[in-house]
């Protein structure tokens, strides 16, 4: 797990990633998730205060679950036949983006 209690957080994800927590209480979480995984892949991100990007490889299929208090949750992930990801987002205050975009 990764914990961040003030400040902004950027996490590049390693090949052969499948299962990665992150904490963030005050401030925004930057995920980079494009590197190869394996399958039944999932990440869990907790946001206090602050927003959240995660951005997967081309073509994922990605599961969003959790819940936002205070924001939004959007999947900009164009359709395809990659990977899929499971992705658990919590935020009190502050949006939650999956994206496939830089």
């Amino acid at each position: 797990m990764d914990f961040s209690l003030i400040g902004g957080r950027q996490r590049t994800l390693s090949p052969g990633w499948m299962n990665e927590s992150l904490v963030s209480v005050l401030g925004g979480t930057r995920v980079e998730a494009t590197a190869p995984t394996n399958p039944d892949a999932r990440i869990t991100v907790v946001t206090v205060v602050g927003g959240t990007v995660i951005r997967v490889p081309l073509g994922s299929r990605v599961r969003l679950q959790g819940f936002t208090l205070l924001g939004s949750r959007t999947v900009a992930v164009r359709p395809g036949d990659g990977p899929e990801i499971m992705v658990s987002a919590y935020s009190v205050a502050g949006s939650v983006t999956v994206t496939d975009s830089p």
